[in-house]
């Protein structure tokens, strides 16, 4: 009898443990990729602020506000593991040398095996409405510029931008649950936080250009989760209207309103 009650409390252990392990490893695994994410979030909040410096210094150049956020990211961005198109590991910035080296592998600006950047900054404002049509150049200096009859007039010498850093999660299952809840798709009901929710059929007709491409880097199972930040400063140099063209109208994700 007493066997016989030993064997029924082992195959019940080994019940619970196969309920409870996978739950409890995927636990572990959630909180570390959530911790990364929050981490990538606390510097990307830094590349806006280096992003739009480095744009009202040089005429609000794209290259080189990308350039200032990408370097401020850099010891954030993974590359794909050897022998592997879906791993990625995140290479270590100690050192002078290794911030070189890691600059160099960037591949241009390039997540490997997608068609997305690493770094996007978008211009916010102003926009060309907002400075007008008079002439190839904006002094930001100009009394009439920064001491206008209007609060919406003196926001044509402010550059505000928006830094979309396209983190790629590493975390071997982690990423797919987590990708997957961010677009509140259809999980198993093992891994639900919540009741069933039907799946969203989305057409490709219905999704814009950047979803599109997260969706592409998805199907070759890269995930990818947008971080975005924005930030505003003055202008410490011309806008050059004819070279860097501002945008017709605001496109930020999180568009700042008058």
């Amino acid at each position: 009898m007493s066997s016989l009650r030993a064997r029924s409390q082992s195959g019940q252990a080994a019940v619970e443990a196969a309920i409870v392990l996978p739950l409890f490893v995927f636990l572990i695994l959630g909180i570390l990729q959530l911790g990364l994410m929050h981490q990538a979030r606390l510097l990307t909040k830094y590349a806006a602020y280096k992003a739009v410096r480095a744009g009202a210094l040089n005429s609000a150049k794209m290259d080189e506000m990308e350039k200032a956020a990408l370097a401020v990211l850099l010891p954030l961005l993974s590359v794909p593991s050897s022998g592997s198109a879906t791993l990625a590991h995140i290479p270590p910035v100690g050192s002078a040398s290794e911030f070189q080296r890691k600059w160099q592998d960037l591949q241009g600006n390039r997540i490997p095996n997608t068609s997305l950047k690493h770094v996007e900054v978008t211009v916010c404002g102003p926009t060309r409405g907002d400075v007008g049509g008079s002439g190839p150049e904006l002094d930001f200096d100009d009394p009439r510029n920064t001491a206008p009859s209007s609060w919406q007039d003196s926001q044509r010498t402010k550059l505000r931008v928006q830094v979309t850093f396209n983190y790629r999660m590493i975390i071997p299952f982690a990423d797919w649950v987590i990708y997957q809840a961010a677009r509140n798709r259809d999980v198993p009901q093992l891994m639900r936080m919540r009741g069933k929710t039907p799946p969203q059929e989305v057409r490709d007709e219905d999704k814009d250009r950047s979803e599109a491409r997260l969706e592409e880097a998805a199907g070759r199972r890269i995930y990818v989760a947008p971080i975005r930040a924005t930030y505003t400063m003055r202008m410490q140099s011309n806008f050059f209207l004819n070279r860097a063209a501002l945008p017709g109208s605001n496109e930020c994700v999180f568009p700042f309103a008058y």
